[in-house]
């Protein structure tokens, strides 16, 4: 269940503004693990299958000018459906997923806009700050304060997390020394 301060603009997304002309670009090697993800299921993929054809996948532009580790960028990408840039415009908020390939390190990094991610596939170890990593099963909702250091490795198979970004939506998440 997500966080009362993050529910109500979710629930404030009006879909019928989809701008689906933009749609298709962007294909990214990570995507590769899609068919994978949708063949699992579930109450949080199978909305998103039919909205597919649709997708822009993208990566965060400071990442593809300098890729933390050479296996990174081919097992990293992600859709806007709602933001700056998204199948629906908004400036209130930015909600998408993320999709990462088996065994890939997201390493450390932060932002300012405060993040929820909900686990919707796969299995990954999670880690805020100097904190112990720590598996987060399917459902999990996982809160990244402004700035808060966090990192995600995934294990044998890709993850799908739900993603959604609140405050300042302009600044790019930014790699940081661990």
């Amino acid at each position: 269940m997500l966080p009362a301060d993050f529910a109500a603009p979710v629930r404030a997304i009006d879909a019928g503004k989809a701008n689906i002309e933009k749609s298709g670009s962007g294909d990214l090697p990570v995507r590769r693990y899609w068919p994978a993800v949708m063949a699992k299921g579930g109450k949080l993929i199978d909305p998103l299958a039919s909205l597919a054809p649709y997708y822009r996948w993208v990566q965060t532009s400071n990442y593809v000018a300098s890729p933390p580790n050479p296996t990174f960028l081919p097992n990293y990408g992600y859709v806007v459906l709602a933001g700056p840039g998204g199948l629906v415009e908004s400036t209130e908020l930015a909600l998408g997923f993320l999709l990462l390939g088996p065994e890939t390190h997201y390493p450390s990094h932060q932002h300012p806009a405060v993040e929820i991610y909900v686990v919707a596939a796969g299995t990954a170890e999670w880690r805020k700050g100097d904190d112990p990593w720590r598996v987060e099963p399917v459902g999990s909702v996982i809160r990244h304060e402004t700035m808060m250091p966090h990192a995600t490795r995934t294990l044998a198979e890709p993850l799908l997390a739900i993603y959604i970004w609140q405050g300042d939506l302009k600044t790019n998440a930014r790699i940081i020394a661990s």
